[in-house]
């Protein structure tokens, strides 16, 4: 764990620490502790990384309850924070997804640790031993493959699996993203991975939230506030609006008043008589910096971190999903999913999923193609823009291909390559088809894809 961290957090040996004496009541509580852990069946000190180091109080103690000098894989992380006010947001982006538990130690951690710890709390010793149990019960679930792979996005799956829990989101004033994924890496590494997990049929995705982010730095801090339309001002008051029978005048009450008269601007006649003279028909909103009126204020935001403004209509609008796993996933990950034949070998599971289907409806399913894209100008993009750029221009194609494609088919995104599905009369004038439909699904993107097309089956009925 320590190459993955910065290095102002990497830990120090507990060894190089002088152990101050541990009180007899100490004593008497870690041996009651240890007693129940063994009971429970945690029959073994817990192998243990610090994070960011080791708390030098009571380090005696924690060396009788944790092995804190392991040779192979840990139980657990222990986190030893003593910052108050910081961020925990991207807790994981610090300590590698290695599917293992986070005890806090400190108690501010709160849901961004998997559970809390503190010898004078009884009743986390129980939580503490059955987190770790059940960490290590699933983890001993996953395939073998899957337990040692390097790969973000099956490391990510599996960490999931093995905490047992959803991708949830949950608002975070405290970061500019507003948002962040408790027990998982910051939002701005989480997501782009879900989304791409997400398209591949390994996460469901639910809608948490709609959320306006700043154009000029990002932030999704702003504050909404009514505006002045002509000169964008927050500086505005309500006042009634009066409307003079006898010439039609309607304006401000504000222009009609003079000292407690009532003056028409219009043709100077005083107003005596409410309902004769004169009514109120209803209101208006007086800017005070530049005295334009509306009856509708527009609706503006400025970000809490840069100043900037923007209105209602040009802000951009981001939506924000919680995730989990699917039965894909699950089979993916304890190594039950169905053998796939060599000939499929490769392809995305919700791709080998539908041929299945297909193959069953056998003669009765209607024609089908199955057409391979690949990117021609994937390598040029991502030197010149990064991989980030890429994957986002890659994203928004796929869902214009799908809506283009809408009932007649269905895209199913892989790894190197990209697969798409046409269903019925579509897939016999496919070839024709193509380089307009294409075209329109890349006309939208602010660089060119080149998207190149390899249609792989292409049958009267369904067939691998």
């Amino acid at each position: 764990m320590e190459a993955d961290m910065p290095a102002e957090f990497v830990p120090k040996s507990v060894a190089q620490l002088p152990a101050p004496a541990a009180s007899t009541e100490s004593h008497e509580l870690t041996d009651l502790c240890l007693a129940l852990w063994a009971k429970m069946g945690l029959s073994w000190k817990p192998a243990v990384e610090w994070f960011p180091r080791v708390i030098v109080l009571h380090s005696a103690i924690y060396r009788t309850m944790f092995d804190s000098s392991p040779v192979g894989d840990i139980d657990a992380v222990l986190l030893a924070d003593e910052r108050r006010n910081s961020p925990l947001d991207n807790l994981r982006d610090h300590i590698p997804l290695a599917m293992v538990p986070v005890i806090d130690l400190g108690g501010r951690a709160g849901r961004f640790a998997d559970v809390h710890f503190d010898l004078m709390q009884q009743t986390t010793w129980a939580e503490t031993a059955k987190c770790i149990l059940d960490f290590r019960r699933r983890r001993e679930q996953l395939a073998a493959h899957i337990r040692s792979t390097n790969t973000p996005e099956t490391r990510f799956l599996a960490h999931a699996f093995v905490a047992g829990k959803n991708i949830e989101a949950k608002r975070y004033p405290m970061t500019s993203a507003s948002i962040s994924y408790p027990g998982f890496p910051s939002a701005a590494k989480t997501i782009p991975i879900a989304e791409d997990l997400s398209h591949r049929g390994l996460l469901t995705k639910t809608f948490f939230d709609r959320v306006h982010e700043c154009g000029a730095c990002g932030s999704r801090r702003l504050t909404v506030r009514e505006e002045c339309p002509s000169c964008r001002s927050a500086d505005i008051f309500e006042t009634e609006l009066i409307h003079h029978y006898r010439c039609a005048a309607l304006r401000p009450e504000g222009e009609f008043r003079q000292g407690s008269a009532l003056v028409c601007p219009k043709c100077s006649q005083q107003l005596r008589h409410y309902g004769k003279d004169y009514d109120k028909p209803g209101h208006s909103q007086i800017c005070r910096k530049c005295k334009d009126s509306t009856s509708e204020p527009a609706v503006g935001f400025i970000c809490q971190d840069c100043d900037a403004q923007a209105d209602g209509d040009s802000v951009r609008r981001i939506d924000l999903f919680s995730y989990a796993l699917t039965d894909q996933a699950l089979s993916l990950l304890t190594g039950s999913e169905k053998k796939v034949p060599p000939s499929l070998a490769g392809l995305p599971p919700s791709l080998v999923q539908e041929l299945d289907r297909a193959r069953m409806a056998g003669a009765e399913g209607p024609p089908l193609a199955v057409t391979e894209l690949r990117y021609g100008a994937r390598d040029s993009l991502i030197k010149s823009k990064g991989q980030e750029v890429f994957e986002k221009l890659r994203r928004l194609f796929i869902e214009n291909l799908s809506n283009y494609l809408a009932e007649t088919g269905s895209v199913h995104r892989g790894d190197a390559a990209d697969y798409f599905i046409m269903k019925g009369e579509g897939a016999t004038t496919l070839s024709e088809q193509m380089p307009a439909m294409l075209s329109i699904c890349e006309a939208s993107l602010s660089e060119k894809l080149d998207p190149r097309p390899r249609v792989a089956t292409k049958t009267g009925q369904a067939s691998r």
